[in-house]
């Protein structure tokens, strides 16, 4: 198995443990990339050295290698024309933030106990994709009846006022930009790092 294989090995071990139901819906390439399957949290998983291999093995992902992902055909021919190049450049990836790929039904097929979930097995929680896309923000903890880590997924505790998550540690009141990766506090209209609108 090498690091693409790898790659998505591990993407669909946190898509099941996290968010089952992204098994079988599109997500953006900056959700992947900054909240499904951020290099800090899972560089022994993937083996990986540096960010700058996890950028180019996730590129190469991207490309629709080996069928795990299905792609559209400019994310596909832009990458994979980087990958092509004598020195590709890894921070590509993140020119593509707002592009949706999907987990190809056939290779999650090929996965031993990898099935997406039906929508009579989902928590009936805010939604799909809200733990992984949207940030938590204080009054979301106080007013939700089940309030979940977007990054970790895990249950947050109730009834105190919250800035990290005590399972994964991670800063509950910054999002990160869909443009560049950077981090943005809640309430921010604007990136500060590169200028573009924050969702």
């Amino acid at each position: 198995m090498d690091a693409l294989d790898q790659m998505f090995h591990v993407l669909v071990r946190a898509l099941q443990s996290r968010q089952p139901a992204l098994l079988s819906a599109p997500f953006t390439v900056g959700e992947l990339h900054q909240q499904i399957l951020p290099y800090r949290h899972f560089r022994r998983e993937l083996g990986l050295e540096t960010n700058q291999e996890y950028e180019l093995v996730l590129m190469e992902l991207l490309t629709g290698a080996r069928g795990y992902l299905d792609v559209d055909e400019r994310l596909r021919d832009r990458l994979g024309k980087e990958l092509m190049a004598s020195s590709p450049e890894p921070s590509r990836v993140r020119d593509f933030a707002d592009a949706h790929v999907s987990i190809n039904p056939t290779a999650l097929a090929a996965i031993p106990n990898a099935r997406p979930i039906s929508p009579a097995e989902q928590r009936p929680s805010a939604g799909a994709r809200t733990s992984f896309a949207s940030p938590v923000s204080l009054a979301a903890v106080n007013d939700s009846a089940n309030p979940r880590c977007r990054y970790c997924g895990v249950d947050l505790p109730m009834g105190r006022p919250l800035r990290f998550c005590p399972s994964c540690g991670q800063n509950l009141q910054v999002k990160n930009c869909p443009a560049c990766g950077a981090e943005v506090e809640a309430g921010w209209k604007f990136c500060v790092a590169c200028g573009k609108a924050v969702a």
